[in-house]
């Protein structure tokens, strides 16, 4: 009984409380009936759904959703900064709870000093995405930052890379050729058709893959002097159970091969060799294939070359002495005309993260002695390497390449391009 008595008071000074005005409130004078009792309950829980409706109203009106971040704005802006190297999904993620000026802000960043807020780090850990690999936080600073305009290339003194933007597609030792004034060819090896991938293109980067050669792996195509289309590329030689450069004669669409014969060089010494062979016909007629040598494991790679002994491109001699040394690979020459030779290259991943690979310009007369540019081309942020050129005109190539995290280990290799523009 006495409990009952409770729960009648407790619920009359509910209603009295949720009905209160300015005025003072009155003493209890008499318990309430059992059917007052339901009346009130009834009342109090009308008025509070009703409070409750209102209260969601006005927090409604209060708090509007949440702008999402322009993800589209800040890669055009930042077409090679670390969003352009995330899935779809995980850009929805962080414009999910991000703004369009601090991802801006974040990227500008990554490219100047290396470095981020930790709250732009959040934006990675929140969406269980890894942190651009690499990198340092910085603390906040009161001062208000001056807006500057991102520029869209990365300039040296002797050449400029503009309109670096990804491929959207993983592969590595990218071969790129021409099929026509609208139409490119696309070789590089790729996870998706396991093996070397033989895509069509156009040259806004459409591209749409024909088919797959397999079992080789850094191939490029030239056409001798008597118009044949022979390829070189690397391949495990099961007479000596080592990886050698091959050569073969491939076919207009570059889906099949004849002919293969082994040079005689083999590339899989202690270590995996990176970015072999690139091949270049001469002025001359003859053929050179330029590949990266390692003595032992410690030593940085250098760069060596042969040169074959007729037009056919078959039989080779070693050129004396090295290209290059000091670590640089993938090396790849993008012109050899008599007395002005070209070439792109990038760094040893050996340094990596302190010192991400690159790529570097070199010029050279007969395409023996090299004079390096040592100032790399591309921006800081990531790694670039592998890279395939052809000539637009005299003063610019198209480029493709590799990317990834600035990183040791597993990570992404996303295709590139770039305009390589000289001055």
């Amino acid at each position: 009984m006495n409990k009952k008595k409770n729960l009648i008071l407790l619920l009359t000074l509910l209603f009295i409380s949720s009905c209160g005005g300015s005025g003072e409130t009155k003493a209890v004078e008499e318990s309430p009936s059992e059917e007052s009792v339901a009346n009130s309950e009834t009342s109090i829980n009308n008025e509070l759904d009703s409070s409750m409706s209102n209260n969601s109203e006005k927090e409604s009106e209060k708090e509007p959703e949440k702008e999402k971040a322009n993800i589209e704005e800040v890669l055009k802006e930042f077409p090679q900064g670390a969003l352009s190297f995330l899935s779809d999904k995980e850009q929805k993620c962080i414009a999910e709870i991000s703004t369009t000026e601090s991802l801006k802000s974040m990227e500008k960043s990554l490219m100047e000093e290396g470095a981020i807020l930790q709250e732009q780090m959040d934006f990675f850990t929140s969406c269980n995405i890894p942190g651009p690999p690499g990198i340092g936080i910085k603390e906040a600073t009161s001062s208000v930052a001056t807006e500057s305009v991102q520029e869209n290339s990365y300039s040296t003194s002797f050449a400029s890379i503009e309109n670096i933007t990804s491929l959207g597609e993983d592969g590595v030792s990218p071969h790129l050729e021409i099929v026509d004034n609208k139409t490119l060819r696309l070789f590089y090896s790729s996870i998706k058709v396991q093996g070397i991938a033989v895509s069509l293109c156009d040259y806004q980067f459409n591209c749409e893959i024909q088919g797959s050669l397999e079992r080789m792996s850094d191939l490029t195509i030239i056409e001798t002097k008597d118009r044949v289309r022979r390829g070189y590329f690397v391949e495990l030689n099961p007479q000596t159970n080592q990886k050698d450069i091959f050569t073969a004669i491939f076919s207009e669409d570059g889906l099949s091969y004849s002919e293969k014969t082994p040079l005689g060089f083999p590339v899989d010494r202690d270590e995996i060799a990176w970015g072999v062979p690139d091949a270049v016909l001469m002025p001359n007629g003859l053929v050179r294939v330029y590949w990266t040598y390692t003595e032992d494991k410690t030593s940085d790679e250098k760069l060596v070359s042969a040169t074959s002994k007729t037009t056919k491109g078959i039989d080779f001699s070693m050129d004396p002495g090295y290209r290059l040394e000091n670590g640089y690979v993938d090396f790849e020459v993008i012109k050899a005309e008599e007395g002005d030779w070209k070439a792109l290259m990038s760094y040893t991943p050996h340094y990596m993260p302190e010192i991400p690979q690159s790529l570097f310009y070199a010029t050279s007369k007969d395409g023996l002695e090299w004079d390096l540019i040592e100032e790399r081309i591309t921006p800081k942020g990531y790694t670039y390497f592998d890279p395939t050129a052809i000539p637009i005109d005299e003063k610019i190539y198209l480029v493709v390449g590799s990317a990834a995290p600035n990183v040791m280990g597993d990570r992404e290799h996303i295709l590139f391009t770039a305009e390589l523009i000289l001055p």
